[in-house]
């Protein structure tokens, strides 16, 4: 049992870990390219601010896109894109047109609207192909987008880390223990 528990915590911490990273890494992609989407390995996150998508995807979803080739996009291909206002939206593809310049466009619509999206999405601001939703978690990253909260975060995992290292220095091994009585009876008989 004590095995399996500590291997439990030895997971945990390690997903932690990464999820901090991935954050950090996402945090400083921002920073130094403020005008593009930051992608890990190709896949891009970005928190649902309405529920136009829904039933399919909810308002606080985390959506995960991948990078594509604008080509490959089809009918009912759900997508996210950079609108006119340089808002990222998720809507699906209701068809495929092709520009005067022989681009591929797309006509888009929510599947909670009544009407498709005003005007086409070019290729080139098109952000990927809808991969993955975790529900309920675009909300965990707005709160953690605020700076008291990172602090908050980052200090609780010090905390915990220092915990843990130092609970785990005071424990003595058997053969440290068996050295110790050894030379406690030794001392004694002299």
């Amino acid at each position: 049992m004590k095995y399996i528990i500590k291997t439990l915590k030895y997971v945990g911490y390690t997903l932690l870990i990464l999820f901090v990273m991935i954050f950090i890494w996402i945090f400083i992609q921002t920073k130094i390219n403020p005008d593009e989407i930051p992608s890990i390995f190709g896949y891009k996150p970005f928190v649902v601010l309405s529920g136009s998508m829904e039933t399919e995807i909810y308002k606080g979803d985390l959506v995960i896109v991948k990078d594509i080739d604008k080509n490959k996009l089809k009918k009912n291909d759900i997508i996210a894109f950079s609108d006119e206002d340089n808002y990222v939206v998720t809507h699906r593809i209701i068809n495929v047109v092709k520009s005067e310049n022989n681009k591929l466009e797309f006509i888009t619509k929510g599947d909670n609207n009544n009407e498709e999206d005003s005007g086409t999405v070019k290729s080139e601001d098109v952000e990927g192909i809808y991969v993955k939703k975790i529900s309920g978690f675009g909300n965990v990253i707005l709160i953690m987008q605020k700076p008291i909260t990172l602090v908050i975060i980052l200090a609780f995992i010090v905390l915990i880390g220092a915990l843990w290292i130092s609970s785990g220095n005071n424990k003595l091994t058997k053969e440290e223990k068996l050295e110790l009585e050894r030379l406690r009876k030794s001392k004694q008989k002299e």
